[in-house]
């Protein structure tokens, strides 16, 4: 029987754990070839790391790879936890992983959060950051006193907040004051940081979302919380050389086992045939994407599988050639996705003048978007939500010898941006959201359109925004087309996965059986 040809388009974590999967065992290997295209020069999407060398007086440049004495710099995944996610931390413990230096997690024992909204007016979950002058108006007893009832009440036991409700209905409940300290400047900032700066959904959160963070697991779980507004988050870790070599080394193996690998092409359209059997891949070189002289190459597969963000997917999928958009167009157009800027680069003035001690790893920062004027403002906060933006300081958390700072905004229009002269290196990209409720009837929905003209979809849009999501996504695809099976079955990675697997191809409930529906 002849291999089915399957081109893969993103070379992110969902593309690379796509390969992996599709080449893993002889059965899948006889039975598929798969085929990645990725734009840029190297793989990582969301997983980009770059590298930072430093000269003698402290000016950090990017240079190729780890070059020796350079410092590996995340763009987008910082930091990872076993209980959040338990199949990224299986996976490497598989042969073909473990023990390779360049995929090892290094543990990062205290993860020091800290806001900043005023010079009064700040906050941190460490004791250097919870007492003094610039910390009179944010750390009060009674924001102390809300935050650890907050807390208390995400754990298990507590029935009084069900997993389903959001937190506008918790904090109705509990009668919390939408006006108060703990509100304001503890738990939208970091709510905001959680699920994508300045969007104006952070309410619809639900205990779901929130309890592995805040809760420390029983059983599974040896040290936490891993989020606390009163002390450091305890149980992260983070890749020691970047995020990009999970992504990487995922492409090797599949690269080693047959999978054809395509960097620096960018991909202009997919085009099912009417018939609906064979998918033709249009593409140039990413470097002549914008010449519209430049040479269109093209190949027919059997399957083609999307990782790409959905607008992506919209512009790949949406023209006259297409015979299925008029159903896709429903189902992959109009996500609420947001646009992120990420900036590696070494200017302190983007920290509040109130923290320049610089003590914590993640900086929230409202200071320069105070007005004071809570009327028609987004919760009636006293300061413009959509223009704040966090910062992760390297030299606390990668050891780097000199200042050098990863901010990272959401629209941000008029957000406080880095001096130009100081930017070692930003790149934009469209990202959903970290916690799973968001877009739910989106992402629910979009099963009615997997494998419509052999075209399906995967990628952190499925699932949630991380690194755990994406690899479920890709797993969870390949399961269905190809007959993969997860090799690995601890408890808590299979429930994690079995939730996100019911998002992406959900099971048919009791009343679809009735009605002679099906999933």
């Amino acid at each position: 029987m002849a291999q089915k040809e399957i081109a893969v388009i993103g070379g992110g974590a969902t593309g690379g754990a796509l390969l992996w999967a599709l080449t893993r065992s002889d059965e899948q290997r006889d039975g598929f070839r798969p085929t990645l295209f990725h734009d840029d020069p190297t793989f990582g999407g969301h997983s980009d790391t770059y590298f930072v060398k430093f000269d003698a007086q402290g000016k950090g440049t990017i240079v190729p790879d780890m070059d020796p004495g350079a410092y590996a710099i995340d763009i987008g995944v910082q930091f990872v936890c076993e209980p959040v996610y338990p199949n990224l931390y299986q996976m490497l413990k598989l042969p073909e992983f473990n023990g390779i230096q360049k995929m090892a997690l290094k543990s990062h024992p205290e993860l020091r959060i800290a806001s900043a909204f005023r010079d009064d007016i700040n906050w941190g979950n460490f004791p250097g950051y919870q007492s003094g002058p610039a910390f009179a108006k944010g750390y009060t007893p009674s924001a102390v006193k809300d935050a650890e009832q907050f807390c208390e009440d995400l754990r298990f036991f507590d029935l009084s907040w069900w997993m389903s409700w959001d937190i506008d209905r918790y904090l109705t409940h509990k009668d919390f004051d939408r006006k108060g300290d703990f509100f304001r400047y503890m738990l939208v900032s970091y709510l905001t940081i959680i699920n994508g700066y300045g969007t104006n959904e952070l309410l619809s959160m639900t205990k779901r979302d929130l309890f592995p963070i805040f809760a420390k697991i029983p059983l599974f779980q040896h040290v936490g919380p891993l989020g606390s507004f009163t002390k450091p988050g305890l149980g992260w870790d983070r890749f020691e050389y970047g995020a990009q070599r999970w992504v990487e080394g995922m492409v090797e193996y599949a690269g080693e086992r047959g999978a054809t690998v395509h960097t620096g092409t960018y991909v202009k359209r997919i085009v099912p045939n009417a018939q609906g059997d064979k998918v033709r891949v249009e593409w140039v070189a990413t470097a002549q994407k914008d010449d519209p002289n430049a040479p269109v190459h093209s190949a027919l597969f059997d399957s083609v599988v999307l990782t790409t963000d959905m607008n992506v997917n919209s512009e790949l999928l949406g023209h006259a050639e297409n015979p299925f958009w008029h159903v896709q167009d429903d189902y992959v157009a109009g996500w609420d996705l947001m646009p992120g800027l990420c900036v590696i680069h070494q200017d302190t003035d983007v920290l509040a003048p109130s923290l320049r001690t610089q003590k914590e790893d993640a900086h929230f920062n409202a200071y320069y978007t105070w007005d004071g004027n809570t009327e028609g403002n987004l919760f009636n906060l006293p300061y413009k939500l959509e223009n704040t933006f966090t910062t992760y300081l390297m030299q606390n958390i990668v050891g780097c010898p000199a200042p050098c700072y990863v901010s990272m905004y959401g629209v941000a229009d008029h957000a406080k941006r880095p001096d130009p002269s100081k930017v070692i290196f930003e790149k934009k990209w469209m990202h959903g959201r970290w916690v799973s409720t968001h877009d739910m009837t989106r992402k629910r929905g979009l099963h009615e359109v997997q494998g419509l003209g052999n075209v399906w979809f995967a990628g952190n849009n499925c699932t949630v925004d991380s690194e755990e999501g994406a690899l479920i996504a890709a797993l969870s695809l390949a399961k269905r087309i190809s007959g993969f099976d997860v090799p690995w079955d601890d408890f808590l990675s299979k429930q994690t996965f079995g939730f996100f697997e019911d998002i992406m191809f959900p099971k048919p409930t009791l009343s679809d059986v009735l009605a002679g529906g099906t999933a």
